[in-house]
This record gives C-alpha cells, structure tokens and sequence, in this order.
C-alpha cells in the first residue's frame, strides 16, 4: 500500500504544478518568452530507516515497471576507482538487454549532466580535469577531495553523490573508517536535499571469523547506516552470496563461485551475454547493475514489494 501511496501523491504533485506553474504572459511585441520552471517532483523524501541493497536486491525483475521510470528522474554523481566501474558495467548491460533500463553515463574529468532525460543520468567522475579514476583523497579523504566533491555537488544537478571502495577495506584503520563515516555524514548535513550512498569494501578471501580489517571494517559502515537511516551499497555482501542464497564465507573479488554457478545455471537471465567486468567475473556486473536499480527505485519512494512475488 505504501509504494502505491507514493506514486499516486507523485502523479498528484506532477499534475498540480502543470496546472499552476505556467509561462508567463508577455506583449506579442515584447518578442520574448519567459517562463517560470520548477522540478517535476519533489527530488528527495525523507528516510524512516535506512536503505541498504545486498544479496537479497539483486533481480530487477522484482521491480515494478511504474518504480522504474520514477527512477528515471534521478541524476547521479558516481566516482570510482576500478572497482566501482562493475556497478557501471552492468547498468550497461541491462540496458542492452532491455531498453526500459535505459542509462546515460557520461565520464568526465570536469562536471558534466549527462543530456537524455529518459534515461537514468550518471555523472561519472569528480570535477578533476582528464581523470575519471577516484581515489580516497580526490573525493571524502583530504580537504582538497572534499572541496572537488563540494564543487559537483554545488552544481545542483544531482541528487544523489557516491564513491566506491577498491582495496583500502582490507588494510585502513578503524580511526580511517571513522574519518569515511564523519566526512560523508557532514557533506549530507551541507547538503540537506541530497543523499550521499556508502558502501562496503570489496571481498578479500577473508572469513567473518577471521578478524580480518574488511569484515572489521565493513561492518563499522553497516553498522553506523543502520543506526542513522542511511542509504547504503553493501558491495561485500553481493559478493559473498550466489543468487541461490548459498553464502561463500571466504568470498573474494575474482569470485570463485561465480563461473561454476553460471556453467549449473546456462539459461539463468544473469548468465547471459554477460558483459567485461572489471577483476571479476561478468556475472557480479550484472547482480550489481540490477542491484543499483533496485536502490534507485528505492530512493524514489517505492517500498520495494515485489511486482512477481
């Protein structure tokens, strides 16, 4: 009943303002033709609890179709180093499997709105000229990174800001995480209509058990999203389950598990045509592209019932 709610106040609120916001009038001879614009909806709600895609997000089947073109309002700023590039990869690839998940990303070293309005619109990179590749410091770990990602986000094109995870998880200190958590906390405090998205490190061969700085890590971020109704990216936890809900304790990024499980599965939808992915198999591109829809639809207000029980 909630996502219906939502999208019915959404149609509302759409029809409302194209009823009352209208150009306004001028002489014929003033040979002009100004006009008074305002958004199409309202860009950001405000969370109950927090949103957190995983394991258990990753079939854009799930998806009902009205939540998918509500998705479609959203303008991303995404910066990556290699890792992150998956979750492009497999916006990608759905895209070639159907078109209604239709994305336009533009990577640049300076700011640029990606122009097709019917489509998912992704920034890739953070306003450093000739370089799309993102490490720590060039986004939340320096003063300098954070005035580059200050100098995106003042753009006022985007809704949405991130920065994925390469290696860092499985060597930082507790005190670095704390310094991930903090800075991204206050540029949303800035930024009030805006939600910035953490993740969670990437696997490493590493158990639960172990003690390793990933898990350590890792669930520090869960941890602190959870208790503060964030929105997050859980990039480990995808790699850890196959989508038959089997759990790999010792999951890594090469994912092991993946070309076994697709050569048991030829005929599954994730398996096919599956796209290059970066240190991977193709197979995590795709769970983590539909996994990326799901969270948009998400942060676009549906409640995430499924459409296909």
């Amino acid at each position: 009943m909630t996502s219906k709610r939502n999208l019915i106040l959404f149609i509302l609120l759409t029809v409302l303002m194209a009823v009352l916001v209208q150009p306004s009038r001028t002489p014929a001879s003033a040979n002009t033709d100004h006009k008074v614009y305002l958004p199409l909806i309202l860009r950001i709600y405000p969370l109950e609890q927090a949103i957190i895609v995983n394991h258990l997000t990753t079939d854009i089947h799930q998806i009902p179709d009205e939540w998918i073109v509500a998705a479609k309002q959203f303008v991303v700023h995404y910066a990556h180093t290699s890792h992150g590039s998956q979750i492009l990869s497999g916006l990608e690839w759905l895209e070639d499997r159907d078109p209604k998940y239709k994305v336009d990303i533009e990577a640049s070293g300076t700011v640029t709105v990606p122009a097709d309005t019917s489509a998912l619109r992704i920034y890739d990179g953070n306003n450093y000229s000739g370089n799309t590749y993102i490490t720590p410091d060039m986004y939340w770990e320096t003063l300098a990174g954070m005035n580059k990602t200050r100098s995106v986000v003042d753009t006022g094109s985007f809704d949405f800001s991130t920065w994925t995870w390469c290696g860092q998880m499985s060597s930082y200190s507790e005190d670095q995480i704390q310094t991930y958590i903090d800075n991204l906390d206050l540029l949303e405090s800035e930024y009030p209509d805006m939600r910035f998205i953490y993740y969670t490190g990437h696997t490493d061969g590493s158990t639960p058990s172990s003690g390793s700085e990933l898990w350590r890590n890792n669930n520090l971020v869960r941890d602190y999203v959870t208790a503060n109704d964030k929105v997050l990216f859980d990039f480990a936890d995808i790699e850890s389950y196959d989508p038959d809900g089997n759990f790999y304790a010792n999951a890594s990024d090469g994912c092991a598990w993946c070309s076994t499980w697709c050569a048991n599965h030829p005929g599954d939808f994730n398996c096919q045509n599956l796209p290059s992915c970066a240190h991977t198999h193709g197979l995590q591109c795709t769970l983590k592209g539909q996994a990326f829809w799901y969270l948009m639809a998400r942060l676009a207000g549906w409640d995430g019932t499924p459409a296909n029980p």
